[in-house]
């Protein structure tokens, strides 16, 4: 299970703080493949600022990466305003997800609202997709309160009231405007920890087998049955999903290999963060395709960008180029990128009719960004050219 810690160690400041985690060592890249991903041109991508998104108060608190759909509206993950920790335990406060469209309208969607009948509400996910918004929590369906203890700052104990009825996985799908559509349980046998939805309704599920730690990958209903598992390759996936990293003064602690679900059309792309598998397009028949990334030996996926054409990778390390793109088919390397001003790849929304969309936060508000890439040497000799502002 993941700690609370770790679940609000990723709501970042949009300033400038990107994920980090240990990953593991990527095997030989076929010969050539770092020649040519060592020549693929490089580009430098600028950003211009909008006029900022009205109707929304915005927190610095954002969860980074940002996600988007096809039609280029953004979907970000930020602490509502006024919103604190909740003691005893503070416990981080609910997300709240808003959706910007390319003419800057927002939408939002209440996970609060939608689960009024629930219990104890954590959300473990979210996808957005061209159709619909869907949110994987865990909650309970009725409230047993018990009082349970707990060791305050200064050493004394206190007590505070725990909900111990069990916890189930529910799926809550919302349309496009905002709309809670359903709130249904998730019937399988594994954890679930990402989840997605394709054109047709019927939900991708991804996650691990709580007596091994085995990799579950499964298409469910769109009621939230099984259709049916699918069976990953020994090659594609870990024997577990779970890994050990030592903690600073304590013994190794358990964590879960970070993964994302990501459109593509009609498809959806397993990623496997910051390992040495492949990525995994899985279409709506159910079919498995491995995508291996031409990438340096050295170098790994930490996440995608939703992009309307080829794959943009985020890769670590970072070698001047922190966002590579991809060719879909083949992961071949076709460009490698750089963003101006310092800015994080994680920062990077998606890239919609060749514009690398992103945000940033001022005065209490979203600050749409446009990025353009050009040439990595024009933009260079461009700068040396201008004079220096004022």
């Amino acid at each position: 299970m993941k700690s609370v810690a770790s679940v609000f160690s990723r709501v970042l400041l949009v300033t400038g703080l990107s994920l980090s985690a240990q990953g593991q060592a990527r095997p030989e890249a076929a010969e050539g493949s770092i020649p040519a991903a060592a020549a693929a041109p490089l580009y430098s991508i600028s950003f211009e600022r909008k006029d900022a998104v009205a109707g929304i108060d915005a927190s610095p608190a954002i969860k980074l990466p940002f996600e988007c759909t096809s039609d280029g509206a953004v979907f970000v993950d930020m602490v509502p305003v006024g919103a604190r920790l909740q003691p005893p335990l503070y416990a981080p406060p609910p997300l709240l997800l808003v959706s910007v469209s390319p003419s800057r309208k927002a939408k939002t969607y209440p996970l609060d609202q939608a689960t009024e009948q629930l219990y104890d509400v954590r959300e473990i996910d979210h996808y957005a997709s061209d159709s619909a918004i869907i949110f994987l929590i865990k909650a309970a369906s009725e409230n047993k309160p018990t009082q349970q203890a707990y060791t305050k700052s200064d050493g004394t104990q206190g007590q505070f009231t725990k909900n111990t009825a069990e916890r189930h996985t529910y799926i809550v799908v919302f349309t496009r405007d905002g709309e809670h559509k359903k709130t249904i349980e998730a019937d399988v046998s594994f954890e679930i920890e990402q989840i997605g939805v394709f054109p047709s309704g019927a939900f991708l599920a991804f996650g691990y087998d709580e007596k091994d730690h085995s990799p579950k990958l499964a298409m469910l209903k769109d009621d939230g049955t099984l259709m049916r598992p699918l069976e990953l390759g020994k090659r594609d996936a870990p024997e577990s999903l779970f890994g050990t990293k030592n903690g600073i003064g304590e013994g190794p602690a358990v964590y879960i290999t970070p993964a994302q679900l990501v459109p593509e059309g009609h498809s959806i792309i397993v990623v496997q963060n910051k390992t040495a598998f492949p990525l995994l397009e899985v279409s709506e028949a159910g079919e498995i395709r491995a995508i291996h990334p031409a990438l340096p030996k050295e170098m790994q996926i930490e996440g995608l960008i939703a992009s309307d054409q080829n794959l943009y990778a985020r890769v670590t390390p970072a070698d001047g180029g922190s966002i590579y793109e991809l060719n879909a088919h083949d992961g071949t390397v076709l460009r490698r990128l750089t963003l101006a001003d310092g800015r994080a790849g994680s920062s990077v929304a998606c890239v919609h009719d060749g514009k690398f969309l992103s945000f940033e936060h001022g005065e209490g508000k979203l600050i749409p960004l446009v990025g353009a890439a050009g040439p990595a040497a024009s933009a260079e000799k461009q700068s040396k050219a201008e004079p220096p502002s004022r």
